[in-house]
């Protein structure tokens, strides 16, 4: 698709020359006749650029310049303002209002085409650092965001440790929890990769019913403070083809929102069953639950469900699990009903799956 120019002048030879030399450009010229459809223009249309005729009727130029840099959408657009007034007050007025550069009528179509070019690059480049910023952020979020469960993990059982003589005890969960913690730092950057390359991440023969039961004993301290009865329903050992940090890391944050949104004295069940060439592991709590019209958008970056107010959290969270899941030809699933709990049933490939099984699910 060819950048979009807009084009704002109430001039029709001026629009004519403009419009002709764009298109011989590979550019798709938009037209404004007036300020009010040119605030409409870049609103619906989003161009690339804007070529701003001062000289207007009602909204002139650098009115109009001054509206669209309050705007969101036109806060950062390239605006090349046009006009007939040369001298310096003009120019000084139009780059003071906003705009990114002036060009005297009349003028080189030559140099007014490269200008064009130079602002649509500048903002390209603009755009990718900003993506890349973007990146290291979301890769900082995921790492906060996960280390968090385990570090509160490591230091609620190191304290059980040294309070009682069957300190022991705790020690496996402690070191469990550290070395998926060391796992997660040596791949911070895993979701930023994820997003960019779905099904990136190579797979093992894992245990899943191990790995849940891994997950529930990180948070077995935190439920029995909230007095929480789990009930198990795993059935075991089940073989899958998964990434074990990945998997333990989906199962992890699906019981720890269980224990964080569930009310106190509740039961979480968790439950483990071969379906087809797949194994689904289900999380169910009698927790706040999520209303009916949110359920489809949980799984979102950053969204957090009504009634999630009063637990901490980035929304990141179900992001993770979708993310790792799929990455894992898995599959996710929420049920949920406000007021009476939520369930996620998350399933994977069988050790013994081929691809066969796979294409068999897509047809």
């Amino acid at each position: 698709m060819h950048e979009q120019i807009l084009i704002v002048d109430d001039e029709r030879d001026t629009i004519e020359l403009l419009r002709y030399n764009l298109k011989k450009a590979n550019y798709e010229p938009i037209i404004a006749r007036n300020g009010q459809e040119a605030i409409n223009a870049v609103q619906c249309s989003a161009p690339e650029v804007v070529l701003l005729d001062v000289m207007m009727p009602e909204l002139n130029g650098w009115e109009v310049c001054r509206i669209l840099r309050q705007s969101s959408t036109g806060k950062s657009l390239p605006i090349i303002m046009l006009s007939a007034l040369s001298d310096e007050e003009a120019r000084v007025k139009g780059l003071s209002v906003g705009a990114d550069d002036y060009v005297s009528k009349p003028f080189s179509i030559k140099e007014l085409m490269l200008k064009i070019q130079k602002h649509i690059d500048q903002q390209r480049a603009f755009q990718q650092l900003r993506a890349r910023e973007q990146e290291q952020k979301t890769s900082l979020q995921y790492l906060v965001h996960e280390m968090k469960n385990f570090l509160c993990v490591i230091g609620g059982f190191s304290s059980l440790a040294l309070q009682k003589d069957t300190g022991h005890a705790h020690l496996k969960t402690i070191h469990t929890a550290a070395v998926h913690a060391q796992n997660l730092l040596n791949d911070a950057s895993l979701l930023t990769r994820l997003e960019k390359e779905p099904g990136a991440l190579p797979t093992e023969t894992t245990d899943i019913v191990a790995l849940a039961k891994e997950a529930v004993e990180m948070f077995r301290d935190t439920a029995k403070k909230k007095r929480l009865e789990i009930i198990d329903k795993e059935n075991g050992p089940l073989l899958v083809r998964a990434n074990k940090t990945a998997a333990r890391q989906v199962l992890v944050n699906l019981f720890s929102n269980a224990v964080k949104f569930s009310r106190e004295g509740g039961r979480i069940w968790i439950s483990s069953d071969e379906v087809d060439s797949r194994v689904e592991v289900t999380i169910k709590d009698e927790g706040c639950g999520i209303p009916r019209d949110e359920l489809s958008h949980i799984f979102n970056k950053f969204y957090r469900a009504a009634g999630s107010e009063r637990v901490k959290g980035a929304g990141l969270g179900l992001h993770i699990v979708k993310l790792l899941t799929e990455s894992m030809d898995g599959k996710i699933i929420a049920e949920s009903e406000q007021g009476a709990g939520s369930s996620f049933t998350v399933s994977f490939l069988e050790a013994g799956a081929t691809a066969a099984h796979l294409i068999r699910e897509v047809a």
